[in-house]
């Protein structure tokens, strides 16, 4: 089934199944960049895909035809949204941009 016709539910839970194995989880330069300027931990990340939520709905990237997903998490120092790509042709997860 395409990730395009998953609810937010079934996206989220396949984020989070993804996110559990780390050699799936691949950062982008920008997200690395993001990540340095803002002091957010591969932890911190990784914590965010495993254990947030999406709470807005996914979108597709004209340019890559990638599905966009906003994971937000609220831990104990600060919240944290995490924006990952996922395409139906790779298990992958690319962590495009982190926000605190």
């Amino acid at each position: 089934m395409s990730l395009t016709r998953l609810s937010l539910q079934q996206l989220q839970r396949h984020i989070r199944t993804q996110a559990a194995r780390t050699e799936l989880v691949f950062l982008t330069t920008h997200a690395r960049k993001r990540m340095a300027e803002r002091k957010v931990s591969m932890a911190e990340v990784l914590e965010c895909l495993r254990r947030g939520s999406l709470r807005t709905p996914a979108e597709v990237d004209v340019k890559t035809g990638h599905l966009i997903c906003r994971m937000n998490w609220w831990g104990a120092e600060r919240d944290l949204t995490t924006c990952v790509a996922l395409s139906d042709d790779e298990p992958s997860l690319i962590v495009i941009t982190v926000i605190v």
